[in-house]
């Protein structure tokens, strides 16, 4: 269902436009229940500077390796960062928990333990709540909230976006007919800043050129490159070919590729299939960070951990403004 949904959002295949259109009624159902909703929010105020890293798409944007890169720069300001998040694919239902390094992925979900590596992180089922929480414990300068820009209950000083260059919006549809969570202008308008991962393709940076926002250009770093192997590539995250585009613009040989949902819980049935195939035609296995954590820590020495980290040419200039 999910790679049915990508194709029909992303790619211009000859069923898309149909069932496009045929979900639009569904949709206008969606973004009127969605604007109803936030109408009646407070957007309450808190006394500390709560920055919103978030996206307008599902998934696939850069969104969580914008914010690890934010948390390596606020850093060096001599900051106390804390992020905060739901905490996607944990089966942790506590209405606030501080996540330690120790945690598994199933208690607390993938992007809080890399998270967790660099500064303290909380996932909560309520983010005002937890905000206050935060706060009282009087060990935090900033909180950067990982998503949480559709939440109106609370405010936020400073909110950025990411967008992946090569996706764009899409077909600029909202959901289900397209990706969208919210509407492009509004949503933009009431943003602050916009990080392009990669080459703006779709020219968002021109058609968009709204006075309230500042366009900010991130390009994806290998962190490690290893020797030159055949690869099968797998990965369950909210943008597969943008991995799989990546590894082959670094020169990784990638013979054979296998996606999986995203946050997908591996299980060993899964990794000893992939071990097999590996195997049968002499390759190596390689995937994400985020995937990496989700692997039983007795497959991992078998499984090469691609790390990235984006470069951003203007990042003083962006943090600047983003904590001052």
């Amino acid at each position: 269902m999910e790679k049915f949904f990508l194709k029909i959002w992303y790619k211009e295949v000859y069923y898309a436009n149909f069932a496009s259109l045929f979900l639009i009624p569904l949709s206008w159902i969606y973004i009127s229940l969605f604007y109803l909703r936030a109408s009646f929010y407070k957007n309450k105020k808190f006394n500390i500077p709560i920055i919103c890293i978030g996206n307008i798409n599902i998934g696939g944007t850069g969104k969580t390796s914008t914010l690890l890169t934010l948390i390596e720069e606020i850093k060096k300001k001599e900051k106390r960062v804390s992020v905060l998040l739901r905490g996607y694919g944990s089966k942790n239902k506590t209405i606030f928990y501080k996540v330690s390094k120790s945690d598994t992925f199933d208690k607390v979900g993938d992007e809080a333990l890399l998270y967790a590596n660099c500064v303290p992180t909380y996932i909560t089922t309520n983010r005002t709540l937890a905000i206050e929480k935060i706060i009282n414990e009087k060990q935090t300068d900033i909180i950067l909230l990982d998503d949480g820009f559709q939440d109106r209950s609370f405010y936020k000083d400073k909110t950025l976006l990411t967008v992946n260059g090569k996706r764009g919006f899409g077909n600029k549809m909202c959901l289900p007919a397209g990706p969208l969570r919210e509407l492009i202008r509004p949503a933009l308008k009431s943003a602050q800043f916009v990080v392009m991962v990669g080459d703006d393709l779709h020219n968002i940076t021109k058609k968009y050129d709204f006075d309230n926002l500042e366009f900010y250009k991130a390009n994806i770093k290998a962190v490690d490159v290893f020797d030159k192997k055949s690869y099968l590539a797998f990965s369950g995250i909210g943008n597969n070919d943008g991995f799989f585009d990546t590894l082959k613009n670094k020169g990784y040989n990638v013979i054979k590729k296998k996606s999986f949902p995203d946050h997908h819980k591996f299980t060993r049935k899964d990794l000893e299939r992939l071990l097999d195939n590996a195997k049968k035609e002499n390759l190596s296995l390689i995937t994400t960070e985020k995937d990496y954590v989700r692997i039983p820590k007795d497959y991992r020495k078998n499984i090469h951990c691609f790390k990235i980290k984006l470069e951003m040419p203007n990042v003083e200039k962006l943090i600047g403004k983003l904590i001052n």
